[in-house]
């Protein structure tokens, strides 16, 4: 007695396990049947269903879960412009002076 291979889809058996129930969750999930329904309607063990759903969920969560880790950032210089002021005698005033500026101010005062 000779098996006919001749069929477009591949027998259950070859099918992986994983393979197979992604199949069914998927088509139960568009079915709007409830899970024990479903299972009634395609001869499903309802346990096995609810666990593949449960692994199903998880991989859903961890992959969400690893998109939103990351957060877009921008960065932008923060300058304080208070500062450091030196009001000289004259009336004139030196404002926002910081580290980076305090070497020219002794220049400056000095051209004054």
């Amino acid at each position: 007695m000779q098996v006919d291979n001749s069929s477009d889809k591949p027998p259950l058996q070859t099918l992986s396990r994983k393979t197979f129930w992604q199949k069914h969750i998927a088509q139960w999930r568009d079915s709007g049947l409830s899970k024990m329904a479903y299972c009634q309607q395609y001869a499903l063990v309802y346990h096995q269903m609810v666990y593949w759903c449960s692994k199903a969920e998880k991989t859903v969560d961890i992959a969400s879960d690893a998109a939103t880790d990351f957060v877009a950032v921008s960065v932008t210089p923060s300058f304080n412009h208070a500062g450091l002021c030196v009001q000289l005698p004259n009336g004139i005033a030196i404002e926002g002076i910081d580290e980076r500026s305090v070497m020219l101010v002794g220049k400056l005062v000095e051209q004054l």
